[in-house]
């Protein structure tokens, strides 16, 4: 039996120091504390300079609640990225006037747009943008850095204290372990008797970007060690994989495990990158930085041409080991658009079933996309009967 979410005593107090969503226990403590937030919105904004000014890194997004739209539309476009009304409208709501600073970048239009109007209508003390490369390559590398260090310095400028290289080493030392422990979670999650499900893997990466990271390790620490003491595992039997959009709402990947399926890998901003690889500690920081969030980690959607983030799903897919993928993508979002022909294509030639679903960013999982879980569900035990032995 899948054992109840709050079984993990680890799991439990992150989830507790983490919520209310989004001004949560930490984020109390911390202002409390005389420290200031700062929010951040997308993959290429380097957490460790911020944790290095002594300002605690919170990525903005929406959480396991659907938010009613019933303002933010008079500012985005309905057919604009839901994630982004949905941030906006937190906004509206009151829900992010603890924050102290937002960086973004110019990943997408959407991005920029929801910086545009904090910039305009809600105007932070500390703003900034940064350039997001297109391309893994090192001249990549070295425009990317040029921004980070004039980052650098602007937000040194705001805490009126120069940082050194030592203080950001110590950062990438501390986000490294950070990566380490969660990559060992994965690591667990290849087994055919999985430790957790895909939600409670899915609390767990949102926690690492929520409270101080240094506490966030303490209790992964203590989380490794309590799934290898409890023998925990969870008995379900068909495997899958989650890709495309970042999803935050655990209630809808606990959706997909509510029947004879768990979730073991994804292919996300939000989890398998978060704990993908190291920030070389060889090289001198900052050169360290731009070369691990330019080509330190799995390609991503932005990344042209993007050929190699199908090859690395397929990759990830046989690693794991999975029946099936369900590849769920926010409404509106071009970028994984763009890739659906192509992908389902490689799929079909790894013959890995493939189920693909538009969803609104946050919303609970409704009638039709169960509906459609279930036939998949059914189809992946299907092949698997066929698959077996014929008792003699």
């Amino acid at each position: 039996m899948n054992a109840p979410l709050n079984t993990l005593k680890a799991l439990s107090e992150m989830q507790r120091l983490t919520s209310p969503f989004p001004e949560s226990v930490a984020v109390k403590d911390w202002k409390a504390a005389g420290g200031q937030v700062v929010g951040w919105f997308n993959p290429y904004i380097p957490e460790e300079i911020i944790h290095a000014a002594g300002m605690l890194p919170f990525e903005m997004t929406g959480d396991n609640e659907p938010v009613q739209m019933h303002g933010a539309e008079a500012y985005i476009y309905a057919n604009s990225c839901s994630k982004i009304r949905t941030c906006w409208q937190l906004q509206l709501d009151g829900k992010y006037k603890f924050l102290d600073g937002l960086v973004s970048s110019s990943m997408c239009d959407q991005d920029k747009r929801l910086y545009s109007l904090f910039e305009y209508y809600n105007k932070l003390p500390y703003m900034d943008m940064l350039y997001a490369p297109r391309k893994r390559d090192e001249e990549a590398v070295q425009l990317y850095l040029s921004d980070l260090q004039d980052f650098r310095d602007r937000l040194a400028l705001y805490r009126w204290h120069r940082f050194s290289d030592a203080d950001i080493a110590k950062s990438i030392k501390v986000y490294n372990r950070g990566r380490e422990l969660m990559r060992q979670l994965y690591e667990l999650r290849k087994r055919d008797r999985p430790p957790v499900a895909g939600a409670e893997a899915l609390e767990v990466s949102k926690a690492a970007v929520r409270m101080p990271r240094e506490r966030f390790n303490e209790l992964m620490e203590q989380l490794l060690d309590e799934i290898e003491r409890t023998g925990r595992e969870i008995e379900k039997a068909r495997r899958l994989m989650v890709i495309g959009s970042d999803l935050h709402n655990a209630n809808q990947m606990a959706a997909l495990e509510s029947l004879n399926a768990v979730v073991v890998v994804d292919e996300m901003d939000i989890g398998i990158r978060r704990a993908w690889g190291q920030v070389d500690t060889q090289l001198p920081p900052m050169e360290a930085l731009a070369r691990y969030y330019v080509m330190g980690r799995p390609i991503d959607k932005h990344n042209w041409i993007s050929d190699g983030r199908l090859e690395f799903i397929g990759e990830l897919a046989a690693q794991y080991n999975v029946d099936g993928i369900v590849s769920q993508d926010v409404r509106f979002c071009t970028y994984n658009g763009w890739d659906k022909f192509d992908l389902k294509k490689q799929m079909q030639e790894r013959d890995i079933p493939m189920l693909q679903i538009d969803l609104e960013y946050g919303h609970p999982a409704g009638a039709q996309m169960k509906i459609r879980v279930e036939a998949f569900l059914e189809m992946l035990e299907g092949r698997a009967r066929a698959t077996e032995p014929v008792a003699g």
